[in-house]
């Protein structure tokens, strides 16, 4: 309506002159009214200075005219003014007629000379405002008065008008919007089906189906509204059913797991879920119209997808592509039915994971069976040659013995370590959380690990949050082997350090496993004289374990593989020196399962450090623990 020039073609007619006659009816009273107020208001003041005048015989004698007039002007609430022949103010009602000059060239006064009255209105000098005056001459100048002058301040008198005018305005404003409001039914009355008609027309051409055009006249109008209002529900339920139908199918589409593309004959992208977005690194919104070729630069899947436009029956294959991240896509392509081929739906499922998991499978495998055949051959040979007569020779059946001991053991711990991990695992393994001081924990570990360190020279440290960290750092840059021998002769356990609230909260049994593990990793591979370092501290809600040695270090590209199992940097070392191979495996597994974290930082030659992070146990428990 408000964009019909029908519209606004009535209602500006109608509105401007009902307007026009309004405000001409308005300021022609208005100005009516003026005139006629002023009016009133000179002739009040000329009745009042007719008063004033008579007044003048009366009055007691002795009363001065400067005290008369001031109580006539407190009386009438005007201005008076007593003015000689001469032009000399006798007395006035606001101010000492004394200081006051003469008034004989005063425009009221000259007018009342000639006259007999006369009206003014000016800025009075004395008063500071605007004033309308009214002069009166004396006949017979009683006491010396030849004119009586009264004044009423010009501010009450534009209030009185001012009041007027906002009357005439209120009404006249009130009748505009009135002949405004006439105007605009009026105009609506013309144009509101017609122009209702064309907007619901436009709507629907542009796909807003379901617009009603109401209409309560029964004239040809009318009819036209009520059918076109019919067929535009009867379309917009049938649409709502189709977008309800495409939606349902996007959002199971979304949801899927796997990626879908469907693609048109000329391998145009039609529709592309999230997920197949994600699978292949494009935007799912902004490649649609692309060509596929365009946005997924692989050569298996396009071959794919030729031969799915071009056979009847559906394609499968498994691509391997090397993009940001390595992955394993198997692919469904089906062809869409029709003749000719309206294009293919490409159905694409992740198998990276299945596919990882079956190599860590086959790996596993493979370590355990190399790591279980290593000792059992070796108990085998050994069986084999006492069986072939040296059991019976005292002097060399002993290392044999010895021998499949040794290997039996290896065989046990293998075992006790694979049967840990795989509690761990799988979620089964039972932890008792509770306050665990960090430092009885260290120094125990020391105290299993010192005779093995002190049979390579190793010196074993335990560092507190409140021990001398600069003279440790100090003498550890020297790397002065003969320092370090001096410090193995004069070794003694650290102090103990006062705990401080430094407890974690956790599993004893697992923190002891953990140091353990890391302690026995740091003997095995630091040469002799060296040194080891177990610190602990906390910060920030969480507690934080190092142990850190001077050792062989680990090579940076085997730092994001020492956490696998059965992980070696140095195979044939490691098997060497002992061990599982499945200590720090145990290691990130328990610190995950106690919310945790473990990482490793090393420099080659330099050695080792092993972070781990734990909760720290709240300040409650710790003084409940205590008590």
């Amino acid at each position: 309506m408000w964009r019909s020039r029908m519209f606004w073609r009535l209602f500006g007619t109608f509105g401007i002159l009902l307007l026009a006659t309004i405000a001409f009816l308005g300021i022609s009273v208005l100005n009516r009214v003026k005139q006629h107020f002023l009016q009133q208001v000179e002739e009040s003041l000329e009745g009042k200075a007719i008063l004033v005048r008579e007044s003048l015989d009366g009055g007691p004698k002795d009363e001065s005219l400067q005290d008369r007039v001031r109580n006539l002007g407190a009386e009438t609430s005007l201005r008076i003014t007593l003015i000689g022949a001469n032009g000399d103010v006798l007395a006035d009602s606001e101010e000492d007629p004394i200081r006051m000059e003469k008034h004989d060239t005063r425009p009221e006064v000259v007018a009342a000379r000639s006259a007999g009255i006369g009206t003014a209105t000016r800025f009075s000098t004395t008063l500071h405002q605007s004033m309308m005056y009214v002069a009166l001459r004396t006949e017979s100048q009683p006491r010396g008065v030849a004119y009586v002058r009264v004044a009423l301040p010009l501010e009450k008198v534009e209030a009185q008008l001012a009041w007027l005018g906002r009357v005439v305005g209120s009404a006249a404003a009130i009748s505009g919007i009135a002949a405004l409001a006439l105007a605009l039914w009026l105009a609506r009355r013309f144009t509101r089906p017609l122009q209702e008609l064309t907007t619901g027309a436009e709507r629907i051409a542009a796909g807003d189906y379901g617009q009603k055009v109401y209409s309560a006249g029964q004239d040809e109008v009318g009819t036209l509204a009520r059918t076109f209002s019919h067929m535009s529900q009867r379309l917009a339920g049938q649409f709502a059913q189709l977008e309800e139908d495409r939606q349902q199918l996007r959002m199971i589409l979304s949801g899927m797991v796997e990626g879908v593309i469907a693609l048109d004959a000329e391998q145009n992208i039609l529709f592309a879920n999230e997920r197949a977005a994600e699978l292949l690194g494009f935007d799912s919104q902004t490649r649609a119209g692309r060509k596929l070729w365009e946005v997924v630069r692989i050569r298996s899947l396009q071959n794919l997808v030729r031969r799915a436009l071009s056979e009847p029956n559906p394609c499968e294959e498994e691509l391997n592509w090397n993009g940001p991240t390595i992955k394993s896509l198997t692919v469904h392509a089906a062809r869409l039915p029709g003749s000719p081929s309206r294009g293919a739906v490409l159905v694409l499922h992740d198998t990276s994971e299945l596919r990882r998991l079956e190599r860590l499978r086959q790996d596993f495998v493979a370590n355990v069976s190399h790591e279980l055949k290593t000792p059992l051959s070796v108990i085998k040979a050994c069986v084999e040659t006492l069986l072939g007569g040296a059991i019976e020779d005292p002097e060399h059946r002993g290392p044999f013995l010895e021998r499949i001991a040794e290997q039996a053991d290896r065989l046990h711990l293998l075992i006790l370590d694979l049967l840990s991990l795989a509690r761990i695992e799988s979620g089964t393994e039972a932890f008792a959380f509770a306050p665990v001081p960090l430092e009885p924990v260290v120094q125990a570990c020391l105290e299993r690990h010192r005779a093995r360190a002190e049979s390579k020279s190793l010196v074993l440290e335990a560092v507190g949050p409140n021990s001398d960290k600069e003279s440790d750092e100090e003498t550890r840059r020297q790397g002065d082997r003969e320092k370090v021998a001096d410090a193995l002769v004069s070794f003694s356990p650290c102090p103990p350090v006062s705990l401080s609230g430094v407890a974690a909260w956790a599993d004893e049994e697992a923190i002891d496993q953990i140091l353990d593990n890391l302690v026995d990793n740091a003997v095995k591979y630091t040469p002799p004289t060296g040194r080891i370092w177990v610190r602990w501290r906390s910060a920030d809600g969480q507690v934080f374990l190092e142990v850190e040695d001077t050792g062989i270090g680990i090579p940076e590209q085997d730092l994001p593989r020492i956490f696998e199992r059965f992980y070696r940097v140095d195979k044939a070392r490691s098997r060497e020196l002992g061990g599982t191979g499945l200590g720090l495996s145990i290691v990130k597994h328990l610190v995950q399962a106690m919310h945790g974290t473990v990482r490793a930082t090393s420099r080659p030659g330099q050695g080792t450090t092993f972070s781990v992070q734990l909760p720290r146990a709240p300040v409650e428990t710790i003084v409940s623990e205590k008590g």
